[in-house]
């Protein structure tokens, strides 16, 4: 049996995270899964907290954190595509990443 990883899952697994790897069927790993997406959350808000200071001009801040926003959807989409790789592969399962 295989299982195709296309691009409108990795969109989808970036914006929803460990919900998105729940509903894959891969509930024994939605744990991991979550504590990622909070490992994100708690950067973002980590890099906002940072640029917050006073001498950090708020133009500087707001292009940051709006380039920020991409950068952590698309690396919570790969860690959650390969969360999913990686329960679909111990299940003896065959993944290839299609277009």
């Amino acid at each position: 049996m295989s299982v195709e990883v296309a691009g409108w899952g990795y969109l989808w697994a970036g914006l929803f995270g460990a919900f998105y790897v729940w509903n894959k069927g891969c509930r024994p790993q939605f744990w991991k899964a979550l504590a990622y997406n909070i490992g994100y959350a708690v950067s973002f808000v980590a890099v906002w907290g940072a640029t917050s200071i006073p001498q950090v001009p708020v133009r500087m801040q707001a292009l940051l954190l709006l380039s920020l926003v991409p950068t952590l959807i698309l690396a919570q989409a790969n860690t959650m595509i390969r969360i999913i790789k990686e329960a679909y592969r111990r299940r003896g399962w065959m993944v290839r990443l299609g277009g």
